[in-house]
């Protein structure tokens, strides 16, 4: 399972990247933040608050079509398995988050809080 925030929930994106249209179903990750900046939107830790996304069931190739669409060789990303509410229940779920290269993409903008 992977849960996917703004931008790449919308059907098109996920078309273009796994090369089909996958049913989403509607999901929150707890304790985390959504960073919406223009060119690299992400999601950082920040207690207490929610990101609002989608879960997407898994098939075999995915890991590494996010991965090389991300950049997580190159550390913009990277994937880490957390817990997320959706239907009523707690999954376990691939999340790509803020890499350590993130910090260098997005250098001299504004830093965002924990809200």
């Amino acid at each position: 399972m992977w849960f996917t925030y703004p931008p790449f929930d919308e059907h098109d994106f996920l078309a273009r990247v796994l090369g089909r249209s996958p049913e989403l179903i509607p999901a929150v990750l707890h304790d985390y933040q959504w960073v919406a900046h223009s060119a690299y939107p992400h999601v950082v830790p920040c207690a207490g608050a929610q990101v609002e996304g989608s879960l997407l069931p898994s098939q075999m190739g995915d890991e590494w079509m996010w991965e090389a669409e991300f950049g997580v060789s190159q550390g913009y990303y990277r994937r880490l398995q957390l817990p997320i509410e959706a239907g009523g229940r707690s999954w376990q779920a691939w999340v790509l988050v803020a890499g350590p290269s993130l910090a260098w993409a997005v250098q001299g903008q504004e830093e965002p809080t924990c809200t």
